[in-house]
């Protein structure tokens, strides 16, 4: 096949529904021959009916043009008789092929049925970690100029430059991945897994080339680990002085005042002996990742080197910013390697014993054949096997939850020397920088060896709340009954295939011992959950349900004796299954029972994790502090089900820790003052100004000649909520876009918000503007990501889009914000605190509510300007900006000399698009 022509085919069409009266508009074909594109072929149709606005403007195809070109049936026996002898490719030759042949069927020509290729699965499988699959995104991807997306000529042509792309780099495999790849083809579509069979027969390598190695099943990337620092006395002199510092910089990166400060700051108070906690505000543009990464890297490199640095962040996402981009560039800097290692929870990580078991018995179907195939090439590219890499929309899937490493370490395991969990966790014993995150830190800290004493929390303006939130757990009876359900019928399947199954039928009693173990938890689960109910006061609750001492007079005896019996039992049972699932790897045991079992292992895993929910339900509610904890009952998934919680009301315990840990510690962020005031962000620490040295660095940018702060004459009472405030804020939000063509991130307090605009959106400028939105176009990461690629995309973010994501340049120029970001009082964290400080007769909004809020907003404006040479507007929805009590101290969250505006709603989008103009 690879020495075969192909036809790589597009077609414009008037619609998507092929069977809903649409016709072809437009017919793209690029044929290769011998690996070469040798001719292109581009035919406009006339449709004989009338085109949609929106296909016209996304095409950008002519009316007129296509009123004159011939009809389909014109040009149908021509067209059929390129495309008769050749390989068809398409990308989603699923919609190409049927639509082209429904077309033939219709004027009475007989359809083509030739071997059918296609180009998003085969760029699904070779192209593991893109960040997307539409073709204009892998064209940028893979450096190929696609000058007319959504042309059937430019589309076929890009389509056909992917496809010899992919074809080399499948020919590059070695034989052995290549015979597990065609063992899965079978489940792809139309004929594309022969084109991993013709590559196998062509495949003369026999011997892997050096950078790869054969471990058990797999063939994977050999790990370079970075060397420690060769030479302890090289470049071990900080440079005091501007002009040393400039020398060493050499052009390589921007000389710039306030990092230069930043760094002469910490150098100065590091090995301060009575103050060693600093605070330091860097706005977007000082650098600070190496602003204290370059001085912190003298006290790594002294001899005899006994300090080693741990960072923590709130996001995986800025954990693997600082270890890609960040450490490499101090490296250079110092011009001298420094080991480093990214340290977060092994479930982001690749189990090689888990993901062999998947392919030998796991379910198949498509989805999963294709998560196969490209994990088994993703081998041979990552040095990490960080999941996280793939870049996949959804990582809680049974497959995914099935492969991902659970924190155990098998040192008997084929694949531990190799096992990336173990070497992160190794490297991070010996590393000069390990960076990790605010969770992690919490939950493992502990496991930090002594001479990690010098701690940097980036992004400090969350750390407080992580590290109160680290303490946050809670069993659901509901998750945990259908579970119990779901495994039942998993082991009454497998009983009742024993008469089928030699090895099954041995194995009978441990499955009726187990069986047994099963209906008592289900009985078990049921006085649980009565127990629960009993502490509710009520059968129905619509909102939280807070929980205190007298509330545990009478159940805490109880409540603790049904989750001791159900650990228990469920111990029990899991004992019980071990010799089952020890099972799977006897060749013996036939396929529909191996999957069975497979699916028991998953089943069980999931056990595994509740079963530790409610051991530590049982910590917390036996610990002799109880008192630190926060009970409250809370509606389950199913909206009708009670979850029970638990939170610690303050983080003191583990903020103590952390000082025996951390004797330096520094906080950074942009947004940890109020103005110049540091007090809110001390007070969430437990610190006062006599324990720490501030610093606050002025903004290197020129607000007042680059951005402007506009707000809309009339809005809606940012007090309401629901469809009436959503479609009020589509409304407005509306015409702006249609009068504008930028790069525009809009920000929400709500999820729930940015579902109800994102479908008024989508409905009226989706044909026409690329619309994104968190939790419904994919993962944060990915369509953040795909945002960067575009040039007049929407994106609709909340939550982490506030911070932690840079977009440079023309990246990013409008920004609608709809609302201060003020905290529900629902959230639990925050009820807490509310009476925290209502008990010290303490006024929650002003003390804790609108601090928290305005330091949030300073972020989120700080994703507008992120260089010296950008402009933008911000548009703020909410008229409290300007007109509440507190609109001054809301404005402090602003740069003082960004320009304020306020216009007429219909002449916001005019002002805006004039202002690019400009």
């Amino acid at each position: 096949m690879v020495d075969k022509v192909y036809a790589v085919v597009d077609l414009e069409t008037t619609g998507t529904q092929r069977h809903a009266g649409n016709k072809i508009i437009q017919f793209g074909c690029a044929i290769i021959e011998n690996g070469t594109i040798t001719e292109h072929i581009s035919l406009s149709i006339n449709p004989e009916r009338t085109i949609p606005r929106e296909i016209l403007e996304l095409t950008g195809l002519k009316a007129s043009k296509l009123a004159n070109a011939p009809t389909f049936d014109e040009v149908a026996p021509t067209l059929r008789e390129l495309l008769a002898d050749k390989i068809f490719i398409a990308h989603n030759v699923n919609f190409d092929l049927p639509f082209l042949n429904d077309a033939f069927t219709e004027v009475g020509i007989e359809p083509i049925t030739p071997i059918a290729i296609d180009t998003v699965e085969l760029a699904q499988i070779m192209l593991p970690q893109a960040a997307s699959y539409r073709l204009k995104d892998l064209s940028t991807f893979l450096n190929i100029i696609h000058e007319h997306p959504h042309q059937a000529d430019s589309d076929a042509i890009a389509t056909a430059k992917i496809f010899i792309l992919l074809l080399n780099q499948l020919q590059q495999l070695p034989r052995e991945v290549l015979q597990q790849l065609v063992q899965l083809s079978q489940y792809l579509t139309q004929q594309t897994g022969q084109i991993f069979e013709q590559v196998l027969v062509n495949c003369s390598t026999e011997q892997l080339p050096a950078y790869l190695q054969q471990v058990g099943e797999f063939t994977v990337r050999r790990i370079k680990h970075q060397a420690a620092t060769t030479d302890q006395h090289q470049n071990n002199n900080y440079p005091e002085t501007v002009d040393d510092k400039r020398q060493q910089f050499d052009q390589i990166i921007k000389p710039r005042t306030a990092q230069f400060a930043m760094m002469d700051f910490i150098h100065q108070h590091v090995n301060d002996a009575d103050q060693t906690n600093l605070v330091i505000e860097a706005p977007t543009g000082v650098g600070k990742s190496l602003g204290y990464l370059f001085p912190l890297s003298y006290e790594l490199t002294k001899a005899p080197a006994q300090r080693r640095l741990v960072i923590t962040t709130s996001t995986t996402v800025l954990q693997t910013q600082l270890y890609r981009q960040a450490v490499p560039l101090l490296a250079h800097l110092r011009n001298q390697p420094l080991s480093a290692a990214l340290l977060k929870s092994a479930s982001h990580y690749l189990d090689f014993d888990r993901f062999a078991a998947y392919l030998r018995h796991g379910a198949k179907n498509r989805g999963t054949a294709i998560n196969e195939m490209r994990i088994l090439v993703w081998l041979t590219q990552t040095q990490t096997g960080d999941l996280d890499e793939l870049q996949i929309t959804n990582y809680d899937t049974e497959f995914f939850q099935s492969i991902n490493h659970l924190p155990t370490l098998v040192p008997s395991s084929l694949y531990y020397e190799v096992d990336y969990w173990h070497q992160v966790v190794k490297l991070a014993q010996t590393a000069a920088i390990v960076i990790t995150n605010n969770a992690y830190l919490a939950q493992h800290l502990a496991d930090f060896s002594g001479n990690q004493n010098i701690l940097v929390v980036d992004e400090a303006q969350h750390f407080a709340e992580d590290l109160t939130n680290s303490s946050h757990g809670y069993f659901s009876v509901m998750q945990l009954h259908n579970r119990l359900n779901q495994t039942a019928e998993t082991l009454h399947s497998l009983a009742d295939n024993n008469d089928a199954e030699p090895l099954l039928e041995k194995m009978q009693p441990i499955i009726l011992t187990s069986q047994l173990f099963l209906n008592q938890a289900q009985l078990l689960t049921q006085q649980l959950n009565d127990q629960v109910i009993l502490l509710a006061g009520q059968n129905f609750i619509r909102k939280p349900v807070y929980l205190d001492e007298t509330d545990f007079q009478q159940s805490l005896a109880p409540l603790t004796l049904a989750l001791n019996q159900l650990i228990d039992n469920l111990d029990n049972y899991l004992n019980a299954t071990e010799t089952l699932e020890a099972s799977l790897g006897r060749t013996e045991l036939r396929l529909t029972s191996a999957q069975k079992m497979t699916e028991l292992i998953f089943q069980n895993n999931k056990l595994e994790k509740i079963l530790a929910y409610l051991l530590a339900a049982v910590a917390h509610l036996q610990d002799s502090e109880f008192r630190q904890y926060g009970f409250y009952l809370a509606l389950d998934d199913d909206g009708v089900n009670y979850r029970f919680n638990w939170l610690a009301k303050s983080h003191d315990k583990l903020r103590q820790a952390l000082n025996q840990q951390f004797p330096t510690q520094i906080y950074t962020g942009a947004s940890l003052a109020i103005g110049s005031d540091f007090s809110y962000f001390l007070e969430q620490l437990g610190f006062t100004a006599d324990d720490v040295q501030c610093l606050h660095l002025a903004s290197p940018f020129q607000y007042e000649e680059k951005a402007e702060l506009l707000l809309p004459q009339e809005t809606y009472s940012p007090s309401e909520n629901g469809a009436d405030y959503d479609n009020w804020l589509a409304s407005t939000i509306l015409p702006i876009l249609q009068q504008t063509n930028v790069q525009t991130l809009i920000l929400f307090n709500s999820l729930a918000s940015i579902h109800n605009v994102y479908q008024r959106l989508q409905r009226v400028i989706g044909f026409k503007r690329e619309i994104m939105a968190q939790g419904i176009t994919g993962s944060n990461d990915k369509i953040a990501k795909r945002f960067r690629l575009s040039k007049n995309a929407i994106l609709l973010g909340s939550q982490s889009f506030w911070e932690g994501i840079d977009f440079p340049g023309e990246q990013l120029l409008l920004l609608i914000i709809t609302r201060i970001p003020f905290e529900s009082p629902k959230n639990p964290t925050t009820h807490y605190r509310n009476s925290l400080l209502k008990a010290a007769n303490q006024a929650p909004f002003p003390v804790d509510t609108l601090p928290k809020a305005i330091l949030k907003l300073k972020q989120g404006f700080g994703r507008l300007i992120r260089t010296e040479t950008d402009r933008g507007i911000v548009l703020m929805m909410d008229e409290r900006v300007i007109n509440s009590s507190y609109a001054t101290k809301v404005q402090r969250a602003f740069p003082p000399k960004l320009p304020k505006i306020i216009l007429p709603n219909q002449q916001l989008g005019r002002h805006i698009r004039d202002f690019f103009k400009e």
